[in-house]
């Protein structure tokens, strides 16, 4: 199979079509990392090949197409998403159920584990919200993983390649679906509302009586040498946590925690958001370090 992407020397993973012809190119193999040729002639189909005239080297297309997707999204920063009312509560946009949202977003890490599940991408969104980005292109998520993404209660999106097959691959028109459409994109968790409790019962409560909303913890507080450290849990189910006043020992713990939960910080509360998946773990750690001073 002729190889159609490589790694140039600022390290970006590339498509042919995305850089010069010949060894202006300035790429490596992203295989074996000899110097390539981008072959961008008018007969055959445009490609890289060996400086050396070396035989290609074995790769997956699928996975040449993971690490490209992967390379634009962490570029662009953000995507848009569609948003129905289940995803809306997820990301925090209360009541908003408009069609498509742009999803920005603060960071966004490759292949981070998360519980049992090692997602493509792990995006904060700039209102401190995890979410996973998965890419597919011949092997879609499962029901298992839809169940883990659930117990995590980690709002994950699949993005469905299929349709950028080797001979229809266009470097705008992938980029277009990653980012800007949003016909590819599916939310693995959370379901529609409709899809999470399908029921041809009658509803037990009647229609003038609202449903209890789930409760949040209260603010907790850690003592740390005396210290108050506050620990609220968001209504999104993450927890934000801070130095009551001001101690750098006592901050320096705070922020050391939260980098360790993947937490980050908001400088408009002087406070540290940590994902809900990561929350109990950075409670327990900070109660552990409490009891030990």
């Amino acid at each position: 199979m002729l190889a159609l992407f490589a790694v140039h020397s600022s390290d970006r993973f590339v498509h042919v079509t995305e850089v010069e012809r010949g060894l202006a190119c300035d790429c490596r193999c992203a295989v074996c990392g000899e110097q390539v040729i981008a072959r961008q002639g008018d007969v055959r189909e445009h490609h890289f090949a060996h400086s050396s005239n070396a035989q290609p080297c074995a790769s997956s297309y699928e996975s040449d197409l993971h690490r490209f997707a992967k390379r634009v999204i962490v570029e662009a920063g953000g995507l848009v998403v569609p948003v129905n009312a289940a995803a809306a509560l997820a990301l925090g946009l209360g009541d908003d159920k408009g069609p498509r949202i742009l999803l920005a977003c603060t960071s966004i890490e490759e292949e981070v584990v998360v519980g049992d599940r090692r997602p493509d991408l792990l995006a904060a969104t700039t209102a401190g919200i995890s979410v996973a980005i998965e890419v597919a292109y011949t092997s879609f998520c499962d029901s298992q993983k839809r169940q883990d993404y659930g117990d995590l209660r980690l709002s994950a999106l699949e993005i469905d390649l299929r349709a950028f097959t080797p001979t229809a691959f266009d470097v705008g028109r992938v980029k277009h679906a990653l980012l800007e459409d949003i016909a590819c994109k599916s939310w693995l968790w959370p379901v529609r509302l409709e899809e999470a409790e399908p029921s041809s019962e009658p509803p037990s409560v009647p229609p003038t009586v609202s449903t209890p909303r789930r409760q949040f913890l209260p603010e907790e507080i850690v003592k740390l040498r005396g210290r108050w450290i506050s620990v609220k849990e968001l209504p999104s189910g993450d927890i934000a946590i801070k130095a009551v006043r001001y101690d750098p020992d006592v901050v320096s713990v705070v922020r050391t925690v939260a980098r360790q939960h993947l937490g980050q910080y908001r400088g408009t509360y002087f406070s540290w958001v940590i994902p809900r998946f990561r929350a109990e773990a950075a409670r327990a750690q900070l109660r552990t370090i409490a009891a030990g001073v």
